[in-house]
């Protein structure tokens, strides 16, 4: 079942980057960010209790909050990149951080895979970074060599890199949940990151409820979707290895190339479809594996 919730978890966060990106184009990054996890709130109450208060430990407590510093500061640096032209020609490297999380995940959670498995997440890396790189039509080794050059650049890949550890602290948090309840560990994290970001706003952005209550219907429509896209994932680790259930997420890109071709008019430059070959290959593999 975790395959599902990988593969519909892509589906939705190709809509949530379609809709980050729009709303960026007159929002603030850090009221963009902040949007995601608060109007989640509300739809996560019912859920999160329906049966009950879960027993957790000191460990859930720790996970929750150190998953909830690195990734209000990943998300909202990552989001900013989005303004830049900077992204279309860094973003190839985020697909190498699967392999960063099957290592954590080996030494953490001792998730080792199988061979047929490890081919198709190794193909899904190649296809999608192929696919990036046509995309923005630039040599294929660029995106190595804006790590020293770019400052920029480099720290981008630095905010990957930590949502990437977010995500073992994500997994941790949900094995000493008693029972298990994906909708109370995102409840408990999104709480605690509105009000972490909601505190920075109001020193650095005094003009952000302004905002908000002007772009009201676009933010809270980004945070339904949001939930959505976190409740998948979620579900997807509990039961799936990490790496494999963010190796399928990275479908997303091929998922946001055909709404954009579907329902926005946006046609696909031709040699994108050669990285998304490779990928699908790669995760008839994992499925099969």
């Amino acid at each position: 079942m975790w395959f599902w919730y990988a593969l519909l978890s892509a589906l939705v966060s190709a809509v949530s980057i379609i809709l980050n990106k729009r709303a960026l184009k007159n929002i603030n990054a850090s009221l963009v960010s902040w949007s995601l996890f608060a109007f989640s709130i509300p739809f996560l109450i019912y859920p999160a209790f329906k049966d009950g208060w879960p027993n957790v430990n000191l460990l859930f407590w720790f996970a929750v909050t150190a998953s909830v510093i690195g990734f209000a500061y990943a998300k909202t640096l990552a989001l900013k990149s989005l303004k830049g032209s900077l992204m279309s020609e860094i973003v190839p490297l985020v697909f190498f951080a699967v392999f960063f999380q099957y290592i954590f995940a080996l030494i953490f959670f001792s998730e080792s895979i199988e061979l047929i498995p490890i081919i198709g997440l190794i193909l899904i890396v190649i296809g999608g970074y192929t696919l990036k790189i046509e995309e923005a039509k630039e040599d294929f080794l660029r995106p190595f060599k804006l790590l020293f050059t770019n400052k920029n650049a480099f720290m981008y890949l630095f905010a990957t890199f930590i949502m990437t550890v977010t995500t073992i602290f994500d997994k941790t948090g949900l094995i000493n949940i008693k029972p298990v309840n994906q909708s109370f560990l995102l409840l408990v994290e999104n709480v605690m990151t509105a009000v972490l970001i909601g505190v920075y706003m109001s020193k650095r952005n005094i003009n952000w409820i302004k905002d908000l209550k002007v772009n009201f219907w676009i933010l809270f429509l980004n945070g339904i979707v949001y939930v959505l896209l976190n409740l998948f994932w979620l579900y997807g680790i509990t039961t799936g290895a990490i790496a494999l259930v963010s190796g399928i997420k990275k479908l997303e890109v091929i998922f946001v190339l055909v709404i954009g071709w579907l329902f926005l008019g946006d046609k696909p430059k031709s040699g994108v479809w050669l990285g998304c070959l490779i990928m699908l290959l790669g995760v008839i593999l994992i499925k099969l594996g």
